[in-house]
Formats: C-alpha cells, structure tokens, sequence
C-alpha cells in the first residue's frame, strides 16, 4: 500500500490503541530509555497492541514503528501458531537473527495483549537482548496493573 494512502487512512482512524493505554507515553520512554542505559547495545524498543498498533518507540533506527509494529506482531503470532500446531507449550519469544543485529519479539499479557520489540546491535548477543526486552517488559506490565 502507498504510504500516502496509509497516511489518510490513519489519520481518519485516529490512534485509538494510545488512548486505551493506561501508562502515558512519558513512562513508557521512560522505561525504554532505562533499558537502553542498563543495555547500551539495544537500538530500538517498540510496543505494540497486538493488532499491530504502535504505542511507544525509541530507536537508533530509521524506521516506520507503524509498519513495523504490525510486521514484528505478525511474526509474533505466527510463531505462537506454529508452536501450537506442533503440540508445544505457548511460545515465551521470537527472534530474528541476522548479521547486522537480533530482534527478540516478546508477548506482553495484561488487560490487553501487547507486543514488546527489541533490536540489538550487531555486536550485542541475543541472550543479553533478550534479558534486558523481557525485564523492560515486566517493568511496563507492572505500571499498567497500577
């Protein structure tokens, strides 16, 4: 699709996910930002709704968080089916590995599901994403219970 078009069209829904939000978009940087201080090698984070919606981003990146935050769902929930079909328990996380940076894809439970995305660099291991995704995640699940 065209961006233009994508443009109008968003701008005709609105954005309705950040208003179902319950955290302003203050803390969740917040907490993004604290996550990339304890883990300098992450170059993006990104949350999304689980339809897709982007609610937050803070990257190092040039990227559209809208067009990304429904791909890196769609990865998400692709890899929860699959483990399903073969019978698996449900999937904690997704990765993407590539030469140039690892991206772990975490789902998020709270009143509603959410999608945590986390880039890192080149030279920043997958294992040390994915720690640092999953504590920024339990951070911003805690603040939405409030």
């Amino acid at each position: 699709m065209h961006t233009a078009t994508v443009e109008k069209v968003l701008s005709v829904m609105g954005d309705r996910s950040r208003e179902a939000l319950q955290m302003d978009q203050d803390a969740l940087l917040a907490e993004f930002r604290r996550a990339k201080e304890r883990t300098p090698g992450i170059s993006m984070l990104l949350l999304t709704t689980a339809d897709g919606r982007a609610l937050a981003e803070l990257s190092d990146v040039d990227c559209d968080p809208r067009r990304l935050a429904a791909m890196t769902n769609s990865f998400l929930t692709l890899g929860e089916t699959v483990v399903k079909e073969l019978g698996l328990a449900s999937a904690d996380y997704a990765t993407i590995a590539t030469r140039q940076g690892n991206m772990v894809l975490i789902r998020m439970d709270s009143a509603k599901p959410m999608t945590l995305a986390a880039l890192g660099t080149f030279d920043t291991n997958v294992a040390v994403v994915l720690f640092a995704a999953r504590e920024c995640a339990q951070r911003i699940a805690a603040q939405l219970q409030r």
